[in-house]
């Protein structure tokens, strides 16, 4: 009995010091040359960070300081054919960008992000193109 109580409190012991490990991604370094949307939150230009905080979950980070913002996500994609390249994905309509999916290469899936209200309304008047930033990916510590 002392055996199997030592074993589930071991077990339970390096899961929760592996949490960490599996939590956060190294993330990606992206330069955004315009004011994009992603949900209902407006971002500005500037540099990002751009890292997986739990499943899930993203984190945009501007590297100058200026703000950190969270957003849920849906995984997209994965599989050994996929592109792998670290990118941001935007919907684009005339003017305006909408976050659509990200892609870090320590992280299989892509993330799709939820299509907010804002975006619809583009998306009934005016015609989608896509825009694609390539990210630089974060150096392993």
């Amino acid at each position: 009995m002392k055996n199997a109580r030592f074993v589930v409190a071991a077990a339970f012991a390096l899961l929760v010091m592996l949490t960490p490990v599996f939590g956060q991604s190294a993330g990606i370094r992206v330069d955004v040359p315009f004011k994009f949307v992603v949900g209902n939150t407006s971002l500005a230009v500037g540099e990002y960070k751009v890292s997986v905080m739990k499943p899930g979950m993203l984190q945009f980070q501007r590297t100058d300081g200026r703000g950190t913002a969270s957003f849920m996500t849906n995984y997209t994609g994965g599989g050994p054919y996929q592109d792998r390249r670290e990118r941001l994905i935007f919907h684009t309509y005339g003017n305006h960008f909408f976050l659509s999916q990200v892609w870090i290469d320590d992280v299989n899936p892509g993330h799709e992000l939820h299509v907010s209200a804002a975006e619809l309304e583009y998306a009934r008047t005016a015609h989608q193109t896509q825009t694609v930033l390539v990210a630089e990916g974060q150096p392993h510590k």
